[in-house]
C-alpha cells in the first residue's frame, strides 16, 4: 500500500524565527470530533464572503464541527494540542469551476507559539493561545479548552471500534483580502458515526463561548468521530480565491 508520505518534495519556510517544512508531516496524532446542527440563518452571519455557503444537512439547518486534536509527532514542529471550531462550507463563484467542500474555521485555540505563528502567517487560521487538555474514561474521551482564565468549551465523544480509513479535508480561510484553500491528506485508525448522539459539548463563560451561544447549536450531535492514531500531510494553500 502506498504511504501518503511517499514521493513528496519539500519546501522550507521561515516564519518569525521558526523554520517549517511543507507539506507538513503529522506522523502521529489523536482526534475526536463531532458535528452539531445550527440554523443556517445564524451561521451565514459569521461567514466572511457570500461565496462561502454553509452546507445544509436539512432545509434551513447547517452544522458546526468541533474537532479536538492531540498532535504527538510532527516534522519540524514540537507537539501541541488544538481545538477547531469550524463551519462546513462550499465555495460558489461565477466561473462555475467545481471546488471541493471544506471547512471555514471560526476559532482555533492552540497550545504552542510555533503552531500559532505558522497557522496564522501562512494559512490565515484564526489561532490563539489557550490551554487545551484531554482526559478519558473507559467509554469516552474529553477535551477541555480554557483561555484567559475562563472556560471556553468542552467536547466529549464516545469511543468506538476503529478501522483504517483515508480521507481529504480542505479549509477556506481569509488572508490578504482573499480566500485561501488548503488541503489536508490523512489516513489511519478512525471511526465515524452518523447516528444521532454520541457526543456532547459544554460552553463556558469566555467571550467566544458567548458568541457561540448566539449560533444556537443543538445539543444533540449528528456525527461523532473517534480516531486514536492518524497521520497526515498538510499542504501549503493551493489556491487563492476572490472574496
Amino acid at each position: 500500500m502506498e504511504d501518503i508520505f511517499d514521493g513528496i518534495d519539500f519546501e522550507e519556510i521561515e516564519v518569525e524565527g521558526f523554520r517549517l517544512r511543507f507539506p507538513l508531516r503529522y506522523f502521529d496524532y489523536f482526534v475526536i470530533a463531532a458535528a452539531f446542527p445550527a440554523p443556517v440563518a445564524k451561521v451565514k452571519k459569521v461567514l466572511p464572503s457570500k461565496k462561502l455557503k454553509a452546507v445544509e444537512t436539512t432545509p434551513g439547518m447547517a452544522t458546526i464541527a468541533l474537532i479536538a486534536a492531540e498532535y504527538h509527532v510532527i516534522d519540524s514542529m514540537d507537539p501541541y494540542n488544538e481545538f477547531d471550531i469550524m463551519i462546513p462550507v462550499t465555495y460558489q463563484s461565477r466561473d462555475k469551476v467545481s471546488r471541493p467542500p471544506g471547512y471555514f474555521p471560526l476559532y482555533i485555540p492552540v497550545t504552542t507559539e510555533q503552531a500559532l505563528v505558522g497557522g496564522v502567517e501562512i494559512f490565515g487560521y484564526p489561532k490563539f493561545m489557550a490551554n487545551v487538555s484531554f482526559e478519558e474514561s473507559a467509554e469516552t474521551r474529553r477535551c477541555r479548552v480554557q483561555a484567559e482564565g475562563k472556560d471556553l468549551i468542552a467536547l466529549e465523544v464516545t469511543k468506538s471500534v476503529t478501522g483504517f480509513q483515508s480521507y481529504d479535508n480542505y479549509t477556506y480561510t481569509v488572508k490578504g483580502g482573499q480566500l485561501l484553500r488548503a488541503h489536508l491528506q490523512a489516513e489511519g485508525q478512525n471511526s465515524t458515526n452518523y447516528a444521532s448522539g454520541g457526543a456532547s459539548y459544554t460552553l463556558g463563560d469566555h467571550p467566544i463561548a458567548v458568541k457561540l451561544q448566539a449560533l444556537e447549536m443543538d445539543s444533540t450531535s449528528v456525527m461523532h468521530r473517534y480516531a486514536p492514531q492518524i497521520k497526515a500531510l498538510l499542504h501549503l494553500p493551493g489556491e487563492r480565491l476572490s472574496m
